[in-house]
């Protein structure tokens, strides 16, 4: 399988591209998930020393695995403005060498939804999908609460109702589980669509709202109820088994929003790297479904 560090798990250290480029190859990382906060920010700041990085990174087999960004889908903006930022946006993942740019599907939950809100959400995706695919780049909502695609039902509606092939999925599957849905069951589903995967975990359900953006992105935010991959409530150790098993599996992102990120992710690798290493197909039972 091929794992992801995510650079928003980074966001409040005092750390550079090229230190964690480093670390990732040291730690054994096949590539990197480039928060778009810091991708816009290399951007504004570097030109050649970039591509040098970039050249080095990829000499050594590690890549941009995709761009993980925000675009203001359901707002006021108007449809000009929203795709002059979203062909800035696009570019910014091309110049990163990535396919796969991540949005979320609005700012709204699915529930708060009216046809009308429906038809506006899945007629704009299918405009930046269009705008996107002609640059050779796949536009990709991820499950996340508070958006259209909150819950396996909802995703599969914000997909076909979309219906644009170049339209694909980051199942976040600690959200998935967070809407009731069976995580294994929601994969199954889900797996045309899937170009991304990402992984973390919560101790109980009452720590959920930990991940909540305002909270989550705050340097003085909560961080209790972030454990771990083995350790939470979600069985991570039954969802690895089965990607661990697909030869068709989609990259894992690993994101962790605590404290002492090196250390945490180091040690994470390591446990996913001893599931896999430890796991014989002829012997391992996969329920669940």
């Amino acid at each position: 399988m091929r794992y992801n560090l995510c650079t928003i798990s980074f966001r409040h250290e005092l750390v550079s591209f090229r230190e964690l480029l480093r670390y990732a190859l040291d730690t054994g990382f096949n590539g990197i998930e480039l928060w778009g906060v810091h991708a816009k920010a290399l951007l504004r700041q570097r030109g050649q020393e970039l591509e040098d990085m970039l050249d080095e990174m990829f000499s050594y087999g590690l890549e941009i695995n995709m761009l993980s960004d925000y675009i203001p889908l359901m707002g006021n903006l108007p449809m000009d403005v929203l795709l002059k930022e979203w062909q800035e946006t696009v570019q910014a993942a091309k110049a990163f060498h990535t396919d796969k740019l991540r949005i979320f599907a609005g700012s709204l939950s699915s529930q708060s939804l009216d046809e009308k809100d429906w038809e506006l959400c899945t007629e704009r995706l299918n405009i930046l999908c269009a705008v996107a695919e002609r640059e050779g780049v796949y536009t990709v909502v991820e499950t996340h609460p508070g958006t259209a695609a909150d819950g396996l039902d909802s995703t599969l509606q914000l997909l076909r109702q979309t219906g644009h092939p170049a339209l694909k999925l980051n199942l976040d599957f600690l959200h998935i589980w967070e809407s009731g849905a069976d995580p294994l069951a929601a994969y199954e589903r889900l797996k045309p669509w899937i170009v991304n995967i990402h992984l973390k975990n919560v101790e109980a359900r009452q720590w959920l709202e930990v991940f909540s953006p305002n909270n989550i992105y705050s340097p003085s935010g909560s961080r209790r109820g972030i454990v771990p991959l083995a350790d939470g409530e979600m069985d991570c150790q039954a969802i690895m088994k089965r990607l661990i098993l697909d030869p068709t599996q989609a990259p894992v992102s690993l994101e962790w929003f605590g404290a002492n990120p090196f250390q945490i992710l180091k040690s994470e690798l390591g446990w996913l790297k001893g599931l896999e290493s430890g796991l014989k197909p002829e012997k391992v039972e996969v329920t669940g479904t």
